[in-house]
């Protein structure tokens, strides 16, 4: 057995807890029986060792959760592994959502895993609802299949050979021959297009921004509701493409 696929039960149940926190506010113990699917009992047991540890506060006089200092600490700690990049990412986002009237973020791979470290959302307008820190898994929508096609190989099989790839919505592609065949277009093109798979009724267009080896950093996204998006893809594929070639000198530059 790979050491990657070692784990404890109750370890993975306790963090289940801080992951129904994902983009929320204060929590009811009801609301973390629904995320989690755990019974009573076992959150009890879960949420008293979380608080010890200073991962969760419990508000008694309200009856609610909240993430505790220590959360909060590890967020600022990843955060700020990227702080020269969204330096460099959040003008240039804020430029390409204002031209192509959509929501722009930037997104990276963490594990199996993408998270989102920097967006802009058009001062205007009809926006999507993405998040910093959001996560999403690697096989789902276009964002996603960008960093995959131009990841590793090593991720690909890793993500791909899972026994089951979830779905997020009705619209999410779970099927590995068919993300592979996508995939393998998505590197032909440089840009990926997604429908309903991450978010219903949304559109995403995702293009790859690349370091001065051609390894890949992340993705670079513009998305919005269908109606909003589908009369302006030509548009968008063509701002992606030539923001994704800038940045991606850019960042081949600073290296150098």
């Amino acid at each position: 057995m790979k050491e990657s696929e070692r784990y404890v039960t109750a370890v993975l149940a306790a963090l289940s807890i801080l992951d129904a926190f994902d983009g929320k506010g204060p929590l009811r113990f009801a609301d973390l029986m629904a995320r989690t699917g755990l019974g009573r009992s076992r959150i009890l047991r879960y949420v008293g060792t979380l608080e010890a540890a200073g991962y969760l506060v419990i508000n008694s006089s309200h009856g609610t959760f909240e993430l505790g200092p220590k959360a909060y600490r590890l967020g600022l700690t990843i955060k700020q592994q990227y702080e020269t990049m969204i330096s460099l990412l959040k003008p240039r986002l804020e430029e390409l959502s204002t031209k192509a009237d959509a929501t722009a973020f930037f997104s990276v791979v963490r594990g199996n895993q993408r998270l989102v470290i920097a967006k802009s959302e058009p001062r205007h307008g009809v926006r999507y609802a993405v998040e910093e820190g959001q996560i999403r898994p690697l096989h789902v929508g276009a964002t996603g299949r960008v960093l995959l096609a131009f990841g590793s190989e090593d991720l690909r099989e890793t993500v791909l050979a899972q026994d089951a790839l979830e779905a997020l919505t009705d619209n999410t592609l779970t099927d590995a021959s068919q993300i592979r065949t996508l995939l393998s277009e998505i590197r032909t093109v440089g840009i990926a297009t997604s429908i309903g798979e991450a978010t219903g009724e949304a559109l995403a267009m995702a293009a790859p921004v690349l370091d001065s080896d051609r390894r890949l950093v992340g993705a670079l996204t513009l998305a919005g509701p269908v109606s909003h998006m589908e009369a302006k893809v030509d548009l968008c594929g063509e701002l992606l493409k030539q923001e994704s070639d800038y940045l991606s000198r850019r960042i081949a530059a600073a290296g150098d």
